[in-house]
């Protein structure tokens, strides 16, 4: 269906009770963690935002097709900086200097969004007009379409509205209709008014709601999608947070979201913000401390000072880990909560199967034994691979939870299904992630298990922070557990 072009909308009462609860505990958590960060990791810190500028100045060009950087290369000068000497010729459309100079001209709205921020300047018009200059100061021309539908080009009119329609036709030959050019003004006008509004909310939902309504605009007649993720990130910065950096492997869902809010619900939009900056933030809870040394000083001030920080560490360490007591608490809600998922399965497997599937569910962690056995380094292996694959360090020095879940049965197939409660950091950050992972094996014995294929049950990891209640988070926790067991236990029944 063609999508005909409506005026933009305020936020609604029911988008403004779309639940971040997760991410919201997540960034006091980091705002926190932050302040200690800029004392034992300041340089690293400051890395961590550059390679982040970096990889959002790549993608922002890839999900708009405009050229094609391999992994490897795009890994290469998130790492390395902007050089054209960093790329094969072979490797890039178009050729490395023109590729260079366009990633720099996205590398500059990165810093014009820090200026804006450091300098308290109000969110306008002519501020947005000089980010779609600086973003396409080497694109000087528009792709189009004519009235008789063939395909034209003509020159791009930088920092100044549209002038013409920019409706494009999708593959299916629908249109989707933008705001006309006459009434591009008066939709910004707006937009900015409403924004100034919202000062106070969730700058996700923000940042988001933001996002949408100004794609719904395209005031630009090309440029639209870098300059509004850079606007959205612009929102996520001034609040502290992290700017929201959309993959190419995301470019998919990134348009689905975009097209459900075009129908009216924000929520899919927001919630992929949410899950992209909670990922963020738990990577940048893996920040290693600086190594520079410190600067010699005199020994009694030295040990005065070392006295006072010991002691300070000391409290916030013992604040930070009462997220071991909230993890204490949702253990024992998940294990109530596995049995009876897996004795409703084994129920169901045995009453129409006979297949005499039997269910062991079990907890461990610190000081719990299993067979007179301790258990707390359980699982270690299959926590870091998973956490490996999100760019995030898993802290074993402090206290690690998991809740198992097994159906058996002789001359079948084992299922065992772990949650996992684990520290995320290299230092002790009071923030503790929940993942899960599932086996599927023939078993030698009841420890020893041969050929075992490990299988993905997950897309997101759940998180909790020291300043969680755990009743509060208990009933989502419960809904996460329950789809990921799903997942397992299809993909299990695939196999029966």
């Amino acid at each position: 269906m063609s999508y005909e072009w409506k005026p933009i909308l305020p936020l609604s009462e029911e988008d403004k009770k779309i639940d971040l609860s997760e991410v919201d505990s997540l960034k006091v958590a980091w705002h926190e963690a932050k302040q200690r960060f800029q004392q034992s990791s300041a340089n690293n810190l400051k890395e961590f935002d550059e390679k982040l500028a970096r990889l959002w100045s790549i993608e922002t060009g890839i999900l708009e097709r405009l050229y094609d950087v391999d992994r490897g290369t795009a890994q290469i000068l998130v790492e390395r900086g902007f050089l054209a000497n960093y790329i094969e010729r072979s490797n890039v459309i178009p050729n490395p200097e023109q590729l260079v100079e366009v990633l720099r001209d996205h590398r500059a709205a990165v810093d014009l969004v820090h200026d804006c921020i450091a300098n308290s300047r109000p969110l306008t018009t002519g501020f947005i007009h000089e980010l779609h200059s600086i973003l396409t100061r080497h694109q000087h021309t528009v792709e189009g379409i004519d009235q008789f539908g063939d395909p034209i080009s003509f020159p791009l009119k930088r920092g100044g509205y549209k002038e013409l329609p920019n409706n494009p036709k999708r593959p299916d030959g629908t249109i989707h209709e933008y705001c006309p050019p006459v009434q591009v003004s008066s939709e910004m006008e707006n937009l900015l008014n409403w924004y100034q509004e919202y000062q106070n909310l969730d700058p996700v939902l923000v940042a988001a709601w933001f996002h949408h309504r100004f794609t719904q605009i395209h005031p630009y007649q090309d440029g639209n999608g870098r300059v509004v993720r850079a606007l959205a990130n612009l929102v996520l910065i001034k609040a502290g947070l992290f700017p929201v950096v959309v993959v190419r492997d995301q470019r998919e869902q990134y348009i689905e979201c975009s097209e459900r809010a075009d129908a009216g619900d924000l929520k899919l939009l927001v919630r992929l913000f949410g899950e992209i900056q909670k990922k963020t933030i738990l990577q940048a809870l893996s920040i290693t401390p600086d190594t520079k040394p410190a600067v010699p000083i005199v020994e009694d001030v030295a040990e005065a000072i070392a006295s006072k920080l010991k002691r300070r560490r000391g409290e916030v360490a013992l604040q930070l880990r009462h997220v071991n007591d909230v993890a204490a608490i949702l253990q024992k809600a998940v294990e109530q909560h596995l049995r009876t998922l897996a004795q409703n399965v084994r129920y169901k497997l045995n009453s129409t199967g006979d297949l005499g599937i039997g269910v062991q569910v079990m907890s461990g962690g610190p000081e719990q034994m299993y067979q007179g056995k301790p258990t707390a380094h359980w699982y270690h292996f299959q926590v870091v691979t998973t956490a490996q694959q999100t760019s995030q360090r898993v802290n074993f020095d402090e206290h690690h939870y998991f809740i198992r879940a097994r159906l058996s049965a002789e001359g079948v197939p084992w299922l065992t299904f772990v949650v996992s409660f684990h520290h995320i950091g290299q230092e002790l950050s009071g923030v503790m992630e929940v993942t899960a992972f599932a086996e599927i094996s023939f078993p030698s014995s009841d420890e020893e298990i041969s050929k075992t294929k490990q299988i993905q049950c997950m897309d997101r990891p759940f998180t909790i922070t020291y300043k969680d209640n755990a009743e509060a988070v208990k009933n989502r926790l419960l809904d996460w557990v329950s789809e990921t067991y799903v997942i397992a236990v299809k993909q299990w029944g695939d196999i029966l």
